[in-house]
């Protein structure tokens, strides 16, 4: 095989010359074809270098703004968990606020319904007063009436003849009339004075208590009246109870005792029983006999059940009992207990 310089030596040397030529011109135009070539990918290269840099500097300034929004939202959240916080706690001092608040609500209702109850038991306990004081009308006006009549009476039986007055009939003394309109008026001042007063002797409830007997003697003179009072003077003096707590009873014997026959009767019995407390006891004759029970008024709020309703209020430890008896007879009885 012949070798490459053997080839040459076949041809001239100016062949040769321009053949090497030929090379070197096609060798460069070539490596300026690929120069050529190099450059356009360079330029090319050069340019996806630049986008991608320029794309890499706009993720860089992307990356910042999404690493400056990450540190924002970061301290958002962190202020975001804060005011959670914050408001977490403010609920809890707010409900505890408003726990507080309906617990002083309760408290400030169940006041005022306790100062409510405490007004309306007062006010009951008043109208139990008013009502235990009461003076019976029918009772004010026969006595008045009776006055009256008395006073027409004594009036007319006196005559006169020639300027000389003279008197007709039996003589009847005035006084009687006179007395009972006195008892009758101190009778309405004691009760009206009553409403304003926390307590009264037991001594003034006695005096009070004769001068309604003697009314009842002057309405109805066939009765006859016992008033036994065992206490001592001192008792009398200085026990204290509610003004007009004896009347009901006396008012009760008027009402519904038979008081017109000649046998017709009012019996008090006042005394200190064995357990030191003070025992008031009043029997009058009825007009008919009931059953032995106790009967209690139900339907009034005046009399007997207006004082049962006192001794609730004011003498939780006391008793009364009123029932009737044989022989046409009725009881009240008061166990008053003053501790």
């Amino acid at each position: 095989m012949e070798s490459f310089s053997d080839f040459l030596q076949q041809f001239k040397p100016v062949e040769v010359l321009l053949f090497i030529l030929i090379l070197i011109i096609i060798r460069n135009w070539y490596n300026l074809y690929r120069k050529h070539v190099f450059r356009k990918r360079n330029k090319q290269l050069t340019a996806q270098l630049e986008a991608q840099q320029l794309g890499v500097s706009k993720f860089d300034e992307q990356l910042r703004k999404a690493q400056s929004l990450e540190r924002k939202l970061t301290k958002k959240n962190n202020e975001i968990f804060q005011l959670e916080q914050q408001i977490e706690d403010y609920m809890k001092k707010f409900h505890s606020s408003l726990n507080q608040k309906d617990k002083e609500i309760a408290e400030h209702q169940e006041a005022i319904n306790h100062q409510k109850r405490a007004y309306d038991q007062f006010v009951n306990y008043k109208n139990v007063e008013a009502n235990n004081t009461r003076l019976g009308a029918h009772f004010i006006k026969n006595v008045i009436s009776q006055i009256y009549v008395d006073m027409e009476e004594t009036d007319n039986s006196y005559k006169s003849f020639l300027g000389i007055n003279y008197k007709m009939g039996n003589n009847k003394s005035k006084v009687p009339p006179i007395k009972a309109l006195k008892n009758i008026f101190k009778l309405l001042d004691y009760n009206v004075s009553a409403l304003n007063k926390e307590n009264t002797s037991l001594e003034e409830e006695l005096e009070h208590i004769t001068m309604f007997l003697d009314l009842i003697k002057y309405l109805k003179p066939n009765t006859n009246i016992q008033f036994d009072n065992s206490l001592k003077q001192d008792q009398k003096e200085n026990i204290k109870i509610k003004p007009t707590l004896f009347f009901p009873f006396v008012e009760n014997a008027l009402k519904h005792g038979s008081l017109n026959n000649t046998d017709s009767f009012i019996s008090i019995v006042l005394k200190e029983n064995k357990n030191k407390q003070l025992s008031y006891c009043l029997v009058n004759s009825a007009e008919q006999r009931l059953d032995f029970n106790t009967q209690v008024a139900e339907s009034s709020n005046f009399g007997l059940n207006a004082l049962q309703q006192l001794l609730t209020a004011y003498y939780p430890n006391s008793k009364l009992e009123h029932k009737s008896l044989p022989n046409n007879q009725y009881l009240s009885e008061l166990t008053l207990s003053l501790n």
